[in-house]
């Protein structure tokens, strides 16, 4: 007696496969074309060009006004750049919330001015709150080549922003510190889903910010 057949898989759960493997695969296309376009456009801090402007992209504080591991660590990379003459205005990109008293922008400013940055030189942009408003509110105001600084995984989506907003830019990596390698992981896939995402989003709306640079000083 013939064991019976094997059930077909339906319909709906084949198409559901074959969109699953095309998502899976557009994801992978459009990541490696952002870091492929922007792999010539990495410099270390003592070899980095010179540019009017360099932009530190931010990340959390702490009440108290403590930037936190990565940011001290982009911001130590800005003064650098800075203190070499790489650059000679620096603007500090990031997410202001004055209702929750949170303001990325005024903490990274204070620590650079700390450091012997001139507040003069130290631009204040508080509507950072995404790489793509940062990039669009720098050429607002007329920037058209800068250095940009955040850490080696976030650097081919802030460069590929920056040029689709008409800037010239040029990343300069800061250290990632001390990682699990489950954080790593994470991280790469993360920011793979947000590579695809904003190749979608130039290609149907541009790069979009919240307008000139607020705050700026």
């Amino acid at each position: 007696m013939s064991e019976p057949a094997a059930p077909r898989p339906r319909r709906w759960q084949r198409w559901v496969v074959v969109g699953l493997v095309s998502t899976v695969a557009l994801i992978g296309v459009a990541d490696a074309h952002v870091v492929s376009v922007t792999r010539t456009r990495r410099a270390r801090v003592e070899d980095a060009p010179a540019r009017p402007y360099e932009m530190v992209l931010g990340n959390r504080v702490f009440p108290g006004g403590v930037p936190c591991g990565e940011l001290a660590r982009r911001l130590e990379v800005g003064r650098e750049l800075y203190e070499r003459g790489r650059a000679r205005r620096v603007i500090v990109s990031g997410k202001a919330r004055p209702d929750r008293n949170y303001d990325e922008p005024a903490v990274m400013a204070a620590w650079l001015e700390a450091r012997g940055v001139p507040a003069a030189d130290i631009i204040l942009d508080r509507g950072g709150y995404r790489t793509a408003a940062s990039m669009a509110d720098a050429a607002a105001i007329g920037v058209k080549s800068l250095l940009v600084v955040s850490q080696a995984y976030h650097l081919p989506r802030a460069v590929y922003l920056a040029e689709r907003a008409g800037i010239d830019a040029v990343g300069v990596a800061a250290s990632d510190g001390r990682r699990h390698p489950l954080d790593v992981l994470h991280m790469a896939l993360r920011e793979a889903l947000a590579r695809a995402e904003t190749v979608v989003e130039v290609l149907v709306r541009g790069v979009r910010g919240a307008g000139p640079v607020p705050g700026a000083r």
